[in-house]
C-alpha cells in the first residue's frame, strides 16, 4: 500500500510536467532559442503598468491556492503521526 501511493504520486507528476510541456510546444515557447540565450544580458526591460494595483492579480490567487494546498500536503503527515501516536499510547 506505501509503495503504491508513492507510484501515484510520481505518475501525477509526470504527467503534470508531460502537460506543461506540451502546452509549452503548442504556444510556441520553444521557437526562438536564439534570442532567449541572451534575454538574461538584455537591459530592455518591459513592465506593465499596473490597471488596478488594490486589486490581486488572477495570477496571485492561483499562486495563493497552490500555496495553500501545499501547506496542507506537507502539514497532513505531521498530523496524521501525532493522531496516530495518540491513537496507540
Amino acid at each position: 500500500m506505501y509503495f503504491f501511493i508513492w507510484i501515484v504520486l510520481v505518475a501525477i507528476s509526470v504527467l503534470i510536467g508531460l502537460a506543461a510541456f506540451v502546452w509549452a510546444i503548442g504556444t510556441g515557447q520553444f521557437t526562438d532559442q536564439g534570442r532567449a540565450r541572451y534575454l538574461a544580458l538584455s537591459e530592455d526591460v518591459h513592465l506593465l503598468p499596473a490597471v488596478n494595483p488594490s486589486k490581486w492579480p488572477k495570477e496571485a490567487y492561483v499562486l495563493a491556492f497552490i500555496g495553500v494546498v501545499g501547506l496542507i500536503v506537507l502539514l497532513a503527515p505531521l498530523v496524521l503521526t501525532i493522531w496516530r501516536m495518540k491513537g496507540a499510547g
